[in-house]
């Protein structure tokens, strides 16, 4: 009873619009992780370019010839992070976060809280990314080119406490840009860290969210995805997501598919379902009900498509 009026407290501070599409917000959240994820992926390729294995100085960050690199890195950064007026992905990601799981449901949703936790901190982590790699690509070269240009003074200026030292002498340029190149180093493997954890806390979440069909039906939709992220074929996702029976996945996603007239989508769903299980009795009577509407009708097979995708469908 008191969970309940709890639960209630904390929907009444979330808006009423956000509670009516909540299943579509979670998908979001799960297709942008995925987005996220894989575009963190191809950046860190990019970062690789730039590092030698057998430099532990990260000089070859500093490089000439990794500067085009460098750029990429930063270009690749601005796209997922974005700014204030026009947010990238990583932000959004975070902000909807935010709002599914906000402070006060950290009691009862851990594993949200962890995901947002996990992502504001990556977000935050590719800010101080972004701006040391703008550093490095904006200053470094004419900084190591200011400390090789300077010539050892002749001249001493006479004061009190003796002559003014050299100006290479009082600004370790070098070392200031090589501490900036570890920073790049540091916050890129701590992101990608982060994100590494969030995957996992995220795969581990996947059974909570099996009556969200938006969810189920992104999976199947993003099988490559999965397999990806997660080493696993849909199959035996959704076998751990619906306590052993990866049918009545199919079926939960044919189901979503046929309330919202997508009846290709249904009918390839029932089907995958009844490969599965051909004991599963809703699999094969769907299989005939479609075939059938199909068949008395063709244009029904491609029906919905190219329609906006229903965020109302249970």
């Amino acid at each position: 009873m008191h969970q309940n009026l709890t639960s209630a407290s904390i929907n009444s501070k979330r808006p009423s619009w956000f509670e009516q599409r909540r299943n579509h917000f979670i998908r979001q959240v799960v297709e942008d992780f995925f987005l996220v994820y894989s575009s963190f992926q191809q950046l860190y390729v990019m970062y690789l370019e730039c590092r030698n294995p057998q430099q532990y100085d990260c000089s070859d960050l500093l490089s000439p010839e990794t500067g085009k690199v460098r750029e990429q890195i930063w270009n690749r950064l601005t796209q997922m992070l974005g700014t204030e007026s026009e947010k990238g992905r990583l932000w959004r990601l975070k902000d909807l976060c935010h709002l599914a799981w906000p402070e006060q449901e950290r009691e009862y949703a851990v594993h949200g809280s962890l995901i947002d936790w996990l992502l504001g901190s990556v977000f935050h982590e590719a800010m101080k990314l972004k701006e040391n790699i703008y550093l490095l690509n904006t200053y470094g070269p004419a900084a190591v080119r200011m400390r090789k240009s300077l010539p050892p003074s002749s001249v001493q200026v006479a004061r009190p406490s003796g002559p003014l030292p050299q100006l290479s002498k009082m600004v370790d340029v070098d070392s200031l840009i090589r501490r900036i190149a570890a920073d790049v180093v540091n916050q890129m493997e701590q992101a990608g860290f982060l994100l590494g954890q969030a995957n996992f806390i995220l795969r581990m979440m996947m059974p909570d969210l099996a009556g969200n069909a938006l969810v189920v039906r992104l999976l199947v939709e993003e099988e490559k995805l999965v397999r990806a992220l997660w080493g696993e074929p849909v199959e035996d996702l959704l076998l751990d997501m619906f306590s052993g029976s990866a049918a009545q996945g199919f079926c939960a996603a044919g189901r979503s598919y046929l309330s919202g007239q997508w009846y290709g989508q249904a009918l390839a769903m029932y089907e995958r379902a009844f490969d599965c299980d051909r004991q599963c009795d809703e699999a094969r009577a769907k299989i005939v009900h479609i075939k059938a509407m199909v068949q008395e009708n063709p244009q029904l097979k491609n029906w919905g498509k190219g329609k906006r995708e229903d965020a109302a469908i249970m």
